[in-house]
């Protein structure tokens, strides 16, 4: 549950709030602008250590995914954009007492317990989202995780709230805006009862002929009190992205994350520190 929290924490953006500033400079309009027919490569890399306390030990968990995507515009309406994308490469890599995870969709038999992934390779789906970067439906990408014999650990990544908010770009403002100017995007996720906001300010920092610069920085919040367990989570959010202007996509970004959480599962309290790097690149193929 741990993993998935923290990767529907990373890229998940809903709700707008500009803040308005007099600033004289040329006014830019962040927004996607792909045009139908053409193809990107979008790779996404998180890197995760999480300490967890339990009765006096320390239990140290690593694990890294990092999953290259083909996306192909198939149409944009000035509203909606269609892409078909598909998964081109995976690695996954879990480190933690007991076990390790080493899966490589380019290294056939690297793990025999992943080995369905391999058929998942190269298969479509479908991704719709707005403009301003809003993934607001997907298709088949659910489906594909279907017929996997694996645990609930893969099985989660095969969701389609994991899928959205692994890829979600929704980072734009909402109107023109000039460099110096920063605005809010806040979002509300209730996670398998875990009830989590996430709170991002941007800031145009400056841009040149091709690419726009954007810092980022945030707060993280989560709270649990059911029968099972309580929770009480809190972090930051720091980090920059660029941005290319023709397309609007994100060429590179790198967000890192520091969260403190308490966990209580009946009498037990369990401190909880995680660590997390996310870097994003794309580039037209």
């Amino acid at each position: 549950m741990k993993f998935v929290i923290v990767v529907a924490l990373l890229l998940s953006f809903s709700s707008n709030n500009l803040l308005a500033q007099d600033i004289d400079s040329p006014k830019l309009d962040l927004h996607l602008n792909l045009t139908p027919g053409d193809s990107y490569l979008y790779s996404v890399s998180i890197n995760q250590k999480m300490v967890q306390e339990i009765i006096g030990e320390q239990l140290e968990m690593n694990q890294k995914l990092n999953t290259d995507y083909k996306y192909t515009v198939e149409s944009n309406d000035g509203e909606s954009i269609k892409i078909k994308a598909s998964c081109e490469k995976m690695q996954l890599t879990v480190d933690y007492p007991g076990d390790q995870i080493e899966y490589n969709s380019e290294l056939k038999g690297s793990d025999s317990r992943f080995s369905g992934l391999d058929n998942l390779i190269g298969k479509p789906f479908y991704i719709f989202m707005d403009t301003k970067g809003n993934i607001y439906k997907t298709e088949g990408f659910k489906e594909l995780g279907d017929g996997l014999q694996s645990n609930e650990f893969v099985k989660q990544l095969f969701t389609d709230s994991a899928l959205i908010n692994s890829l979600n770009m929704n980072i734009y403002p909402t109107e023109p805006i000039s460099v110096g100017t920063s605005w809010n995007k806040v979002a509300y996720i209730d996670l398998m009862n875990v009830k989590l906001q996430n709170n991002l300010s941007y800031t145009l920092e400056g841009t040149s002929e091709d690419l726009a610069w954007i810092n980022v920085n945030g707060d993280i919040n989560g709270l649990a009190n059911n029968s099972d367990l309580k929770l009480n989570l809190k972090g930051i959010q720091t980090g920059t992205i660029e941005t290319d202007l023709e397309s609007g996509l994100i060429s590179n970004g790198n967000i890192q994350m520091e969260i403190e959480a308490n966990i209580q599962s009946l009498d037990l309290v369990s401190p909880m520190k995680l660590s997390s790097e996310t870097n994003i690149s794309s580039r037209k193929l």
